[in-house]
């Protein structure tokens, strides 16, 4: 009897396992975050030879960006009709000695879209897991895009899973927190069809200080990390981008995240446009509404991206962001 009671266990167990692991689900919920699987349909050559990546290995991470026969696209910018499909590849190497969550998430034109992943349905981000060395190649169609240029921004957010208040922590997501993929594309025509008002919001100042990003809780050059907000309050903070370069003008699109969604940067915009004379800075006062669904640590993130709407090179796709503030809602 004892022995029929652990074999109808051990089935039981052996079943629920084999319904866990099943190959037909596309995700599973790890720690409250749920995780796609990385079993694509479409696939590419592997990209795990590190030397055959292109871009960037900061952090332990290498990413690259491929056509559909597996080449690396070694142009920046591209032409397409009006009819057709965008798909590519990205391809992103864990390159630590420990498993990594990442979050993708895509702007077009410096506002966040759903995009889908292999044959899945459209999702405002694809997150994952990669294991200590391994390396993926996502397969990706971009929405359908109006006639003109536009600017396609892919976020790769390194362990969204962390929530720590630790300083340390969050003095090292300074500018290494997040990678990008950044290329353009032409439908038909390379016209401009949003009307971009530089300099609509903020102040421009004298200061040689500051060339790219920085964000403040206050309106001073102190490094922010943790801040306290109740559900359904503003919180308020000051974004600057500066020209401490060669350039005569730097032009640059601003964007605020909230938990890796779009939040407004001032007044109900989602994106604002800076252009920023050498030896100045553009300093905003930002705010949005926190509202969140329960209390918990959130992260906010701001992104400089440089020289919107513009055809892209390796010269000119650069993009940037500071601290990973890490903001305790009550």
């Amino acid at each position: 009897m004892i022995k029929h009671i652990i074999l109808k266990l051990l089935i039981i167990s052996l079943l629920i396992i084999s319904v866990g692991c099943s190959n037909t689900s596309n995700k599973v919920v790890q720690k409250g975050i749920e995780l796609q699987n990385i079993d694509f349909m479409n696939t590419i050559e592997s990209t795990a030879n590190r030397d055959k990546l292109p871009n960037t290995k900061s952090g332990g991470i290498s990413t690259g960006l491929y056509n559909e026969n597996g080449a690396i696209e070694k142009e920046l910018h591209f032409n397409y009709d009006k009819s057709d499909s965008i798909k590519k590849y990205i391809s992103i190497g864990n390159l630590i000695d420990a498993d990594r969550v990442y979050k993708l998430i895509l702007f077009v034109d410096y506002k966040q879209e759903v995009f889908k992943v292999d044959d899945r349905p459209a999702a405002i981000d694809f997150t994952f897991k990669l294991k200590a060395g391994e390396t993926t190649e996502i397969p990706f169609e971009l929405p359908k895009l109006e006639t003109g240029i536009h600017d396609i921004l892919f976020v790769i957010v390194k362990s969204p899973d962390n929530k720590s208040l630790d300083e340390e922590y969050r003095k090292r997501t300074d500018l290494n927190h997040l990678l990008f993929i950044r290329f353009s594309v032409s439908i038909e025509s390379d016209t401009v069809k949003e009307t971009v008002n530089y300099n609509e919001f903020g102040i421009i100042e004298k200061n040689d200080m500051l060339d790219g990003l920085f964000v403040s809780e206050k309106d001073n050059f102190k490094r922010w990390l943790t801040q306290k907000v109740k559900k359904n309050e503003n919180i308020n903070f000051y974004i600057r981008a500066g020209n401490n370069s060669n350039k005569e003008t730097k032009e640059y699109a601003v964007i605020n995240l909230f938990d890796w969604i779009q939040e407004d940067v001032v007044n109900d915009r989602k994106v604002i446009f800076l252009k920023v004379n050498n030896k100045e800075f553009a300093k905003v006062n930002s705010e949005f509404v926190v509202d969140v669904k329960e209390p918990g640590v959130y992260d906010l993130t701001t992104i400089l991206v440089s020289n919107p709407y513009q055809k892209l090179d390796i010269y000119n796709r650069g993009a940037e962001t500071g601290v990973r503030v890490g903001v305790t809602v009550e």
